[in-house]
């Protein structure tokens, strides 16, 4: 799936028409149906989908997935899940710990 695949999904969660969207950042629509039809974005623009959609991954969004094919993959990793305050607090226990055993004996 291309960039513009992607922004399609995107935008579709939230506006029912792209207008919308093209209005919400002040730019022309002919732009904006460039954008969608896998065009190269510009900064300024990803800035503004980050900051209307926060909960896009810009890796996601950027990533060609047609062209990862053969190439080495990695599993997803956990780096976006959230912790709740108790399993903050049990990891800074745990590195806590660690410290103290690191610390010169008196």
């Amino acid at each position: 799936m291309k960039i513009g695949d992607k922004l399609r999904i995107v935008v579709a969660s939230k506006y029912s028409k792209i207008g919308d969207l093209a209005d919400k950042f002040e730019m022309n629509y002919s732009q904006l149906s460039q954008y969608l039809n896998n065009r190269d974005v510009s900064v300024a623009f990803l800035a503004k989908v980050i900051k209307e959609f926060p909960e896009v991954d810009l890796n996601w969004l950027l990533r060609n997935d047609e062209t990862i094919g053969d190439s080495v993959s990695e599993p997803p990793k956990d780096y976006k899940k959230r912790k709740n305050q108790q399993e903050i607090i049990s990891k800074i226990e745990v590195l806590l710990g660690e410290l103290k055993q690191d610390l010169p004996q008196k």
